[in-house]
């Protein structure tokens, strides 16, 4: 990610491009504008959260990780074909990618300068917070790429 990039860019692109203001965001959300506010002065929340803002306003939205040199047309994992009868498994593609890249949960935790309780916590709260996806794509030479998709039709965000 570059210096200049915004972790939370994908969100105020979708709201500039739908004519979504933040205090109208706050009101289909039920909360304040401050908590919004919050949130883009952060550049953070959780991935729940931003999956339930795009869901308000009718889309799916799904993260994946690839390699850099990859074509950006080429999608290694989606989220959407991963999701269960028994709901959706947010950090699926991180599974996936864990798995394809090699990375365990405890290098990770070392990398992060977390404890790996934090890291185990996210896969049995299925979520994490969008900084955390950004930080372990830098780590390992990954690609975070978000994608919105409502009724059949595919926007890529990022």
């Amino acid at each position: 990610m570059d210096a200049g990039d915004k972790r939370l860019q994908f969100l105020l692109s979708f709201l500039e491009t739908n004519g979504i203001g933040k205090n109208e965001l706050a009101r289909v959300m039920g909360v304040s504008a401050q908590n919004i506010f919050t949130y883009l002065k952060r550049d953070d929340m959780k991935l729940s959260y931003a999956q339930e803002i795009f869901n308000k306003y009718g889309y799916d939205l799904s993260f994946a990780l690839e390699k850099e040199q990859q074509s950006t047309s080429t999608v290694i994992i989606d989220i959407q074909p991963l999701v269960s009868p028994g709901g959706l498994k947010r950090l699926a593609f991180l599974r996936v990618a864990f798995a394809l890249y090699g990375i365990n949960r405890k290098t990770l935790a070392d990398d992060l300068g977390l404890n790996l309780t934090g890291v185990n916590r996210w896969f049995r709260v299925d979520d994490i917070a969008i900084s955390y996806i950004f930080e372990i794509a830098e780590l390992y030479g990954l690609k975070v790429r978000i994608t919105a998709t409502q009724k059949n039709k595919a926007t890529q965000l990022a």
